[in-house]
C-alpha cells in the first residue's frame, strides 16, 4: 500500500503529537516530509476541512486556493485524525507513546517513505529524554 501526500502529513503530525512536549511548527515542515512548501500547505487545508487536525491557522491571499502561510503553532490532531492514523497503521491505542512511534515507523517504512524515518529517529530521541 502507498500512502498519500495527506496521509503523511497526518501520519508526521500523529507522531509529533505523541511527544510530551510537541513541536508541529518546527518539526511538520516541508524540508522534514519531502515535500513542496504548496503541497504541504495543500495537504494541510484538506485534514483541516476533514476535521481530522484542529488549530491549523491558514492565511490567504489573492485568488489562491493556497494558503500564503499554513501556522502550526497551536496545531493538533483531533480524535478523528487519532482514530483515523491508528486504524490505517493498525496500531493498539493501549500502546506507550513510544511503542505507537515505533509502529509508525515500521509500518510507513514498509509503504516506502524513507521521510518518516528522520521523522521517527527525533520522536524516539525526544520521548527517551528523562
Amino acid at each position: 500500500m502507498e500512502l498519500d501526500t495527506k496521509q503523511k502529513v497526518l501520519i508526521a503530525i500523529y507522531t509529533e503529537y505523541q511527544k510530551d512536549l510537541p513541536n508541529m511548527e518546527k518539526n511538520i515542515t516541508p524540508q522534514n516530509l519531502g515535500l513542496d512548501n504548496d503541497v504541504l500547505k495543500m495537504a494541510l487545508v484538506k485534514l483541516d476541512n476533514e476535521n481530522l487536525i484542529n488549530d491549523v491557522k491558514l492565511v490567504y491571499g489573492g485568488n489562491s486556493e493556497i494558503p500564503l502561510i499554513a501556522i502550526l503553532d497551536h496545531a493538533k490532531i483531533s480524535r478523528y485524525g487519532i482514530e483515523y492514523v491508528e486504524q490505517k497503521l493498525q496500531i493498539d491505542k493501549t500502546l506507550s507513546n513510544k511503542d505507537k512511534v515505533k509502529k509508525v515507523g515500521e509500518v510507513a517504512a514498509n509503504w516506502g517513505w524513507e521521510q518518516i524515518k528522520d521523522v521517527i529517529a527525533k520522536t524516539l530521541a525526544e520521548i527517551a529524554k528523562p
